[in-house]
């Protein structure tokens, strides 16, 4: 019997941790050597969002969906885990990368305001800093056709061209994240609707044929200078782990 309610949710989060490592080591390699997930399973990739786990918490079931799962080539990540996984109760970091956390739900199969549409993939969250009433923005375009990709680029950069600032700069987010790199160029955008950094991630699953363009940014008008620790860390809390490539927009 646990003591007390918060020892209780204690150890439900060590559970969860034990279950996300297997999610990690064991069955995103296997899936990943199986194939892509589905494109439709990648529209909120990389929007950063609290992990939840339900009271009644129990790792050998948790492992047995997970490896039907992987059987079936079921696309894994924290949306489709949700579906079959009841997560009714515990919120283990509703506070999460230091110090945001999510206004309502991620929005799947929406484009980012203040920006074009540019893939069917694609997505976007706010969020809300501790202590502040700024509002944030994170933006995410999916795309499994390297042509598709290039296009929605160049449109891209000539969109935020017409209605900001640009310009390229270096990140380094060595604080925030346990993975390297931890140096790579961004698109710096500055506008009075939102200010942030633009990032194109590809090849993250370890071969060719995957490709993201993702935002983060602040809501409204700013000084990005010091705004940019914040978006930092934001960025490491689901920055690529895998071998791919990490940079800036092409124009």
């Amino acid at each position: 019997m646990f003591k007390s309610k918060m020892s209780k949710i204690a150890a439900i989060a060590a559970l969860f941790m034990v279950a996300g490592l297997f999610v990690w080591f064991i069955v995103l390699p296997f899936v990943s050597l199986a194939g892509y997930p589905p494109s439709d399973c990648m529209q909120v990739w990389y929007l950063p969002s609290p992990d939840y786990v339900d009271e009644e918490f129990n790792v050998s079931a948790v492992e047995a969906i997970l490896d039907d799962m992987a059987a079936n080539g079921t696309c894994i990540n924290e949306t489709v885990l949700a579906e079959y996984i009841p997560l009714g109760g515990v919120v283990v970091n509703e506070t999460f990368a230091e110090y945001f956390s999510l206004i309502g739900d991620r929005k799947k199969g929406a484009s980012p305001p203040f920006f074009p549409a540019l893939s069917q993939y694609c997505g976007y969250a706010n969020y809300s800093r501790t202590g502040s009433d700024d509002r944030y923005l994170a933006g995410e375009w999916y795309f499994d056709d390297s042509e598709e990709f290039s296009r929605a680029e160049k449109k891209l950069y000539r969109y935020i061209e017409e209605h900001g600032r640009v310009s390229t700069v270096e990140l380094n987010i060595s604080k925030g994240s346990r993975y390297t790199p931890k140096n790579f160029d961004a698109t710096k955008y500055e506008c009075e609707t939102t200010s942030g950094y633009f990032l194109v991630y590809k090849n993250t699953f370890g071969h060719e044929g995957d490709y993201f363009i993702v935002y983060y940014g602040v809501v409204g008008p700013v000084d990005l200078l010091n705004q940019t620790p914040f978006l930092k860390v934001l960025i490491a809390d689901r920055y690529p782990t895998g071998s791919g490539i990490v940079g800036d927009l092409t124009s």
